[in-house]
C-alpha cells in the first residue's frame, strides 16, 4: 500500500507541474452543412427500426470501454485499499417521494444499451436514447414518439443520410430557452466522422431546429454536451489513427440564432479519457468564468482534475485550455465486480472507470459549486462516490466526498445534480443476485453532516426480470433539475421489465404525499373504436385498472396511465361501462380510486327497403328505415327526383333515363350520432315496368295504407279522408289483370276491411280503390 501512495504522489506532482501548461486548439472549423428544419411535429416520423450495425461486428465494441484494458498487477494494488468515507446506513430522514414516474421509450430499435438521455423544460420532458426519442408534456403525456432520432435530421443532405448511429446528447438550454440535441456519425457512406447537432429554434421542443453538422478527424466517441454562457462543450473519445481524449467548443451565440457560419474549436488532449464538460443549472457563472472540465484516472492518480477552457472568439487560435486544479481524493478500489442479476448468469458492466454524466456546475453567489460521481468497489459489491468541489475566492477546492453504500445491494451507473436549495440527488441502477435491474435514488439535505446522504432511499421503478446474454447496461443516465421551480429534480434511467425499458421520474425532498389519481372526464364514445382512458396523477407508483362490463383491455395487464379498452357485448347491451383506477403510492397502505363513465353510442343502421317493381308511370313511396342515426339521405343512380331526400319515406318519380333503362338504384344513406364518424349505407333497386289498366286519380286528402305490407296473404285495408260513399276494391297484378274484386258501401270518412288471399304467387300486386271522384292505387307485396 506504501508503494501505490508514493505512486500516486509521485503523479499528483507531476500534474501540479502541468498546471502551467496550456493547450491550444489544433483545428477551428466552421460546421461543413447546416439548414433549418420543418416542425417537428409536421415532419414524417421515422418508426423506430434496427438499424444495419454490421460495421461495429469487426471494428470495435465500444472503444470507450475496450480500451480500459487493465492488467491483473495494476488491479492487485487496490486489493488492500479501505474506503474511509462509505456511507453504510440509510439517511435517517424519512422517506420521501416522487411526485412522478412514467415509462420512457423502451427497446423499440432493438439495441444494447439505451445510453439513457433527457432533460426537463418550461412545458416539456424531452428523452433521447439509443436510438429513438420521445417528447412529453410534464404530466407524463406523450406529445410526439417514440421516433428514430434520425427522424431530426431527415432532410438534411450529408454522407450520414440514413444513419442512426447512437451516443446521443439532449439538453435544454435554460439561458436561451432552447433544446439541443445531438448524435455521432459514423457509418457514414464517405468514411467520415460527424457530430450532428439541432438546436431549437424557440422553446417549442416540437418546432423548427437549426441543423449542424461538425466534421471530425477520427471516430468521436463517448460525446458529453454542456451548457455554458460562451459556447456548448463537449468532449470525446476519439478513436483511429490517433487514439487520445478531445474538447470541443461549438459557437452558441450563434447556434442559437440560426447562423450558418457557426464554428467548433477543437482541442486534443492528453491521456484525459472520458472527461466531463460542466453542465449549468440555474444562474449563470461570473462574467468571463471559462468552461470547467472534470477528469478522474481511476487506476492511477485518484484525483479529480479540473481544466479550464476559455473560448476567445474574436481569435479562436488563441483559445487555451489548462489543467487548474488537481484534487487528491480519498482512494478507493476502482476493480468493480460484474453486477450480478437473479436467475441468469449474465453480469452486468458497472463501468467504474470513469466519471458518470453529468458534471453540474451551480453558481450560489458567495461560492461555486460542482457536483459529480462516479462507481466504486466497496467489499463485493458496487457503490457510488460521490464528490461536491466549490470554489470561492481562489482555486477550486474538494468540499465533501462520500462513497453512498449503504447496504451490500450494487449501485451503479449514478448521476447527480444539485438544486438552488442546495439540496443534492442522486439517482442509480440497483441490482443483487436477489433483486431485479431496478431505479432508485437518494438525497441529502443542505444542514446535512458533511458527506453524507440524509435522506431515506427511494424507489422509482421495481425491475420485474434480468438481461441474459448481454452484459452492457448503459453509458449514462442523466439527473436534470427543473428550470420553472430549481428546485424539482426528474430523473432518467434503465430498469428491467422483460426486455430494459426506461423511466422518468420527477420527485423533490418533501414529505411523502398520498396519490393522486383522476380517470378523467365521464364521456362519450362510439361503439365500434378502441377506447383510451387517460388518467392524470401524481406521487403515483403505479395503477390497476378494472372494468364494470365484459370488455377487454389493451394492453393487458392494464397498468398504464395511458391505457386502451374494447368494449365487449354487454357493455353494448348496457349503453356503456365504467372503468375504475385505482393508483399506488409509494408507501404501503397509500391508495387512491376514481373512475370514469363512458356512453356508449351506437352506430347508425339502416334499411333502404326490398328490391321491388312499379309502373313506368307510377311515382313510389320509399319504406326506407334507420336507428342510430342523426340524419338520412337518399341518392340515385339515376336521373329521377325526390320529393325531399331527408326523410325515410321520401317519394321517387322515376326520370326518363330510369323508364329507357328499366332499373334505378336507390341509396339510403344514414350519418352517425357523435362521436361516430361512419355512415351506413343500403341500396333498393326497383324495376320499371310498362303496366296496362292502372290509372290514378287520388284525392290528395285520401289515405290508403295496406298492413302489413308486405304481406304473406293476410292483410288490413285502411282509408282515411275518403270523400264517397260507395267504393270499388280490386287487386290488379303487374299486366293488369284483375285477381279479387270487392264491393264496400257507406264507406265516406274511415273504412277498414280485412283480406285473405290464397293461392297466389308472390310478387308485386297493386291494389286498386274507384269511388265517385277519386281513383287510388297503392303497391302490395306478396311474399
Amino acid at each position: 500500500m506504501k508503494n501505490l501512495f508514493l505512486f500516486i504522489a509521485v503523479v499528483v506532482a507531476f500534474s501540479v507541474q502541468a498546471q502551467d501548461m496550456k493547450i491550444h486548439p489544433v483545428r477551428v472549423a466552421k460546421a461543413v452543412y447546416y439548414d433549418v428544419s420543418p416542425p417537428l411535429r409536421d415532419m414524417p416520423l421515422i418508426e423506430p427500426r434496427q438499424h444495419e450495425w454490421s460495421w461495429n461486428d469487426d471494428v470495435i465494441e465500444n472503444p470507450s470501454i475496450e480500451r480500459e484494458m487493465v492488467s491483473e498487477e495494476v488491479k492487485a494494488r487496490f486489493d488492500t485499499v479501505v474506503d474511509r468515507v462509505v456511507q453504510k446506513n440509510m439517511g435517517s430522514r424519512s422517506a420521501r417521494g416522487p411526485i412522478r414516474s412514467f415509462d420512457g421509450v423502451k427497446n423499440v430499435n432493438g439495441v444494447y444499451p439505451p445510453d439513457t438521455d433527457g432533460d426537463v423544460g418550461p412545458d416539456h420532458y424531452f428523452q433521447m436514447i439509443n436510438l429513438s426519442f420521445a417528447i412529453f408534456d410534464k404530466q407524463g403525456n406523450k406529445l410526439l414518439g417514440p421516433s428514430d432520432n434520425s427522424t431530426l435530421w431527415a432532410g438534411f443532405p450529408g454522407p450520414w443520410t440514413g444513419t442512426n448511429d447512437g451516443d446521443p446528447v439532449l439538453l435544454y438550454d435554460h439561458l436561451a430557452d432552447r433544446w439541443i440535441a445531438t448524435q455521432f456519425a459514423i457509418y457514414t457512406s464517405d468514411g467520415t466522422f460527424w457530430e450532428l447537432v439541432a438546436v431549437s429554434q424557440t422553446g417549442d421542443p416540437l418546432g423548427n431546429y437549426y441543423r449542424y453538422a461538425f466534421e471530425f478527424p477520427d471516430f468521436n466517441d463517448y460525446p458529453k454536451v454542456s451548457v455554458w454562457p460562451d459556447a456548448y462543450y463537449a468532449t470525446f473519445n476519439m478513436f483511429g489513427e490517433n487514439v487520445n481524449a478531445s474538447v470541443a467548443a461549438f459557437e452558441r451565440e450563434k447556434m442559437i440564432n440560426g447562423d450558418p457560419d457557426a464554428r467548433m474549436v477543437y482541442f486534443d488532449m492528453p491521456e484525459a479519457w472520458s472527461m466531463m464538460p460542466a453542465d449549468l443549472d440555474g444562474p449563470p457563472p461570473p462574467a468571463g468564468t471559462p468552461g470547467y472540465f472534470a477528469f478522474i484516472d481511476t487506476w492511477n492518480t485518484q484525483s479529480l482534475d479540473i481544466y479550464a477552457l476559455q473560448v476567445d472568439w474574436d481569435n479562436p487560435d488563441n483559445s487555451t485550455m489548462t489543467l487548474t486544479d488537481v484534487l487528491p481524493v480519498d482512494p478507493f478500489d476502482p476493480d468493480v465486480n460484474n453486477i450480478p442479476q437473479p436467475g441468469t448468469g449474465t453480469k452486468l458492466d458497472p463501468i467504474s472507470d470513469r466519471l458518470m454524466n453529468r458534471l453540474q456546475y451551480r453558481n450560489f453567489g458567495d461560492h461555486e459549486s460542482m457536483v459529480v460521481n462516479h462507481t466504486v468497489r466497496v467489499g463485493n459489491h458496487a457503490g457510488i462516490r460521490w464528490y461536491e468541489m466549490r470554489k470561492d475566492t481562489g482555486d477550486w477546492y474538494l468540499y465533501q466526498q462520500s462513497t453512498y453504500s449503504p447496504d451490500e445491494t450494487n449501485r451503479w451507473m449514478g448521476s447527480i445534480a444539485m438544486n438552488a436549495n442546495g439540496e443534492i440527488a442522486l439517482g442509480y441502477s440497483v441490482s443483487s443476485s436477489s433483486l431485479y435491474p431496478s431505479v432508485r435514488y437518494t438525497g441529502r439535505s443542505p444542514d446535512a453532516p458533511l458527506g453524507e446522504m440524509n435522506y431515506q432511499e427511494m424507489e422509482l421503478v421495481a425491475g420485474t426480470s434480468s438481461q441474459s446474454g448481454i452484459n452492457r447496461w448503459g453509458d449514462y443516465s442523466y439527473m436534470s433539475v427543473d428550470p420553472v421551480d430549481d428546485t424539482t429534480f426528474w430523473y432518467t434511467q434503465e430498469y428491467m421489465s422483460g426486455g430494459w425499458k426506461t423511466r422518468i421520474g420527477e420527485f423533490n425532498f418533501a414529505p411523502v404525499l398520498p396519490p393522486e389519481i383522476d380517470a378523467g372526464n365521464d364521456t362519450t364514445y362510439c361503439q365500434n373504436a378502441l377506447f383510451v382512458a387517460h388518467a392524470a396523477g401524481m406521487y403515483v407508483s403505479s395503477v390497476l385498472w378494472t372494468t364494470s362490463g365484459d370488455g377487454r383491455f389493451v394492453p393487458d395487464p392494464p397498468t398504464s396511465m395511458l391505457q386502451g379498452y374494447i368494449r365487449g357485448t354487454e357493455d353494448i347491451a348496457n349503453g356503456g361501462f365504467t372503468l375504475t383506477v385505482t393508483a399506488q403510492g409509494f408507501l404501503p397502505g397509500m391508495t387512491a380510486v376514481d373512475s370514469i363513465n363512458v356512453t356508449l353510442v351506437r352506430v347508425p343502421s339502416c334499411f333502404a327497403g326490398y328490391d321491388t317493381i312499379i309502373c313506368n308511370n307510377v311515382s313510389l313511396m320509399l319504406a326506407g328505415t334507420a336507428t342510430d342515426a342523426s340524419s338520412v339521405l337518399w341518392t340515385t343512380d339515376g336521373d329521377g327526383t325526390f320529393d325531399d331526400p331527408a326523410l325515410l319515406t321520401a317519394t321517387y318519380t322515376p326520370g326518363q333515363g330510369d323508364v329507357e333503362n328499366g332499373s334505378v338504384k336507390l341509396t339510403l344513406t344514414a350519418y352517425p350520432l357523435p362521436p361516430c364518424t361512419d355512415p351506413d349505407d343500403d341500396k333498393v333497386t326497383i324495376t320499371l315496368v310498362n303496366c296496362t289498366g292502372i290509372e290514378e286519380h287520388a284525392t290528395a286528402a285520401v289515405d290508403l295504407r295496406i298492413i302489413p305490407n308486405p304481406t304473406g296473404g293476410a292483410f288490413t285495408l285502411m282509408m282515411e279522408g275518403v270523400p264517397d260513399a260507395r267504393l270499388r276494391v280490386t287487386l290488379i297484378n303487374q299486366v293488369g289483370d284483375v285477381i279479387m274484386s270487392d264491393r264496400i258501401d257507406n264507406a265516406k270518412g274511415q273504412v277498414t276491411r280485412d283480406y285473405r288471399l290464397s293461392g297466389l304467387p308472390g310478387g308485386i300486386y297493386f291494389l286498386k280503390v274507384n269511388g265517385d271522384s277519386f281513383v287510388k292505387i297503392e303497391k302490395m307485396v306478396l311474399d
